[in-house]
């Protein structure tokens, strides 16, 4: 184990900022988190903050080692921290930013210059865990078998849960893809951001009358006064995904889009599921890519990322493939993200009648390479029975387009 921790303390190490790229009290505090860690800096500090540094750095080390052996509680290391912040000579009202690492995920890293790192650490934490070999803490044969064991579970559990008895519904196996190209972590974290407040259940609009003034939005011209309104999203969600070959040509955009809806769904503990379909030897297929009852993680999105673009766009046959499984489990919402026209409108039309008529409110949203050809869409969507319908020609703007429908049903 204390090769494993060695190893730890070494990445943390690769992933902390330089100090030369930080400013004002970011750097001083960043250069106390180093050397307190990690028993060292990267970069530069001047004479007297790198005193500082050092002088609470070992300060630091004594109330945790005191706070150990007398078995202090955290009341008393909180009650401490004043201490270290006047040697700092920093203002404790000030926001630090969180150290963002300056390392690239896939950067190329070679064994020498890792056991350097290592040597480093270890030499440092000596006094802790005792001699180690950089060498064959890097080699990691201690821990290899352990890790053979917990991917054998885990390949045994990544279904459990699932249930494939819907005739013409599968469940993507493959487990070696790369779901890392179908995240968009700026999109993921900007919709987050975006909804926080409907994840705390409240949600502050602008009102003609109202307790709380807002000068700003009166000089501007809008609605002057500010209220809290109550936002309960209750309401469960099914999500079919169109796969067909018309959106090859987008398919890595459409997914990036559909994965950050997922995972703001699952943000805000909405209780969806998702289906996806398309055409695998000539064959339409249903794919079940996360059921209601379980969480979106990232097992879920490698079923997303693996399912192909193919084929036409056979609405009604899934539909009723569908149809049996939705009839028990009800959903308030049924909806469909296509580009185009289903295969046979009038079966479709036809089927829409039966979801309606056990209360599932159906809805689509109908992408377009421009506005204009989005809007066509939707209307032809419209005249399918569709309870509602949206268009949307950026794929980006699925996800806000969806959480609209929620927050309006």
């Amino acid at each position: 184990m204390d090769g494993e921790i060695i190893f730890r303390y070494g990445v943390a190490w690769l992933y902390r900022p330089l100090l030369n790229t930080l400013y004002g009290n970011t750097r001083i505090v960043e250069g106390f988190s180093q050397y307190f860690l990690l028993g060292d800096i990267k970069g530069e500090l001047s004479p007297s903050s790198y005193e500082k540094v050092q002088k609470a750095s070992k300060l630091a080390i004594e109330i945790v080692k005191e706070s150990i052996e007398k078995k202090h509680e955290t009341d008393w290391l909180e009650k401490k921290v004043p201490e270290i912040i006047k040697i700092l000579d920093i203002d404790p009202l000030l926001t630090i930013p969180i150290s963002i690492p300056k390392i690239s995920s896939g950067m190329a890293l070679s064994d020498q210059e890792f056991v350097k790192t290592l040597n480093k650490i270890a030499k440092y934490r000596e006094s802790d865990f005792g001699e180690l070999d950089p060498n064959r803490i890097v080699e990691g044969r201690e821990v290899f078998e352990e890790f053979k064991v917990l991917l054998e579970e885990a390949k045994r559990t990544e279904n459990k849960g699932l249930n494939d008895e819907v005739v013409g519904v599968n469940i993507p196996t493959v487990t070696n893809v790369d779901e890392t190209k179908i995240i968009d972590t700026d999109l993921i974290n900007h919709l987050k951001a975006k909804f926080k407040e409907w994840k705390s259940g409240w949600k502050e609009e602008h009102v003609f009358s109202g307790d709380e003034f807002d000068e700003e939005a009166y000089m501007e011209g809008h609605k002057p006064f500010l209220s809290d309104r109550k936002i309960a999203i209750k309401t469960k969600i099914v999500i079919l995904l169109d796969h067909s070959s018309s959106i090859a040509n987008q398919e890595i955009q459409y997914k990036k889009a559909t994965l950050a809806l997922c995972e703001v769904l699952e943000y805000l503990k909405v209780k969806f599921s998702v289906y996806a379909f398309n055409t695998e030897q000539r064959q339409v297929t249903c794919w079940l890519v996360k059921p209601e009852n379980l969480k979106w993680n990232n097992i879920s999105a490698k079923r997303l990322a693996q399912i192909k673009a193919n084929g036409s766009t056979p609405l009604a046959e899934v539909y009723n493939m569908l149809l049996p499984s939705l009839r028990s489990k009800k959903p308030d919402i049924f909806l469909t993200l296509t580009d185009g026209e289903p295969s046979d409108p009038d079966a479709v039309r036809s089927i829409m009648r039966d979801f309606k008529s056990i209360g599932i409110k159906m809805v689509a949203i109908g992408f377009g390479p421009d506005t204009e050809d989005a809007i066509v869409i939707a209307n032809n969507l419209r005249r399918l029975g569709y309870e509602r319908t949206l268009a949307v020609s950026r794929l980006g703007d699925i996800p806000k387009r969806v959480l609209s429908v929620l927050g309006t049903s």
